[in-house]
């Protein structure tokens, strides 16, 4: 080549522009570029594009809160930026650029205490129901912000992981139990409804089960210390904190917390996509299947 300067991109044009007329190796062994240094300049990507790519990925982690990983990120770039694109190269992207999701912590609270009346696990790690109100999963976590900690119980659908009910509460008593059941069946017609718990002491008071009897509910507990018996309820309580309360470091009040939680409730069951679910999010997955 002598001392003819040309860019790499140049070349690559260049090549191209004349591929019908000489064959690509030829050419190659013409200018003496190896034919893995062509192909790796060619499949480079443009400076403008991988910048304007960073910036498309920057804002759908700001939109989300850092809360999607670099899978949910490749989704959305497909379903939303119409991109052909492979996740690994999202991953790097992410990790060159500081966008990580944070990483939940896998911690599982419980209350436990004598187990008074003991329930069959009818579940049996079949979490996925056929259809709504078939499968309902429940349980009560601590969420702890500074000096201030409260309780929150939640009931979700195994149909679509949809949170259907959501009580938070100073005291993890029984009121708070009776509460999350009164506010999922509202407005639901319920029949052969099964809610599955650990064996917490809420779960295997008598009175509890009591009031499922009256509701016509049957009662499915997980086994002592199993907590992956109960994984959907569990997983969405790992979700929360992680993405909601970890990622940020401050102080609020009982009513600054839970207006954290609706917030992200709503975000959890209208928007944040899960892979399960045929890459939608819960109501998306549910509405989907009413109109197919």
């Amino acid at each position: 080549m002598g001392s003819w300067k040309i860019t790499k991109k140049q070349l690559v044009e260049m090549v191209k522009s004349l591929k019908s007329k000489y064959p690509i190796r030829e050419m190659l062994a013409f200018l003496e570029i190896p034919k893995s240094s062509y192909y790796r300049w060619r499949n480079k990507p443009d400076d403008r594009n991988e910048h304007e790519l960073i910036e498309r990925i920057r804002a759908i982690c700001s939109k989300h809160k850092r809360r999607y990983g670099y899978r949910r990120v490749t989704e959305v770039l497909r379903a939303e930026h119409q991109l052909t694109i492979n996740h690994k190269r999202v991953s790097r992207i992410m990790a060159e650029n500081h966008l990580q999701s944070r990483i939940r912590r896998k911690k599982f609270v419980h209350f436990k205490s004598d187990v008074i009346v003991k329930k069959e696990d009818l579940i049996k790690r079949h979490f996925k129901a056929d259809a709504p109100n078939l499968k309902w999963y429940t349980d009560v976590s601590t969420i702890t912000i500074g000096e201030t900690h409260l309780y929150l119980s939640a009931i979700i659908d195994g149909f679509n992981n949809e949170v259907i009910s959501t009580v938070v509460s100073s005291s993890p008593n029984l009121e708070l139990a009776f509460e999350t059941v009164n506010q999922a069946i509202q407005g639901r017609k319920i029949d052969n409804l099964i809610l599955h718990s650990d064996q917490g002491s809420l779960y295997t008071s008598t009175k509890f089960q009591d009031f499922l009897k009256e509701k016509n509910i049957i009662q499915s507990m997980s086994r002592v210390g199993v907590c992956y018996d109960n994984v959907l309820i569990e997983s969405f309580f790992s979700h929360l904190k992680t993405e909601a309360f970890y990622s940020q470091d401050f102080t609020a009040t009982n009513e600054q917390i839970i207006e954290i939680v609706e917030e992200y409730i709503y975000y959890y069951n209208n928007e944040r996509l899960q892979l399960k679910l045929n890459k939608l999010s819960p109501i998306k997955y549910r509405e989907q299947l009413h109109t197919a």
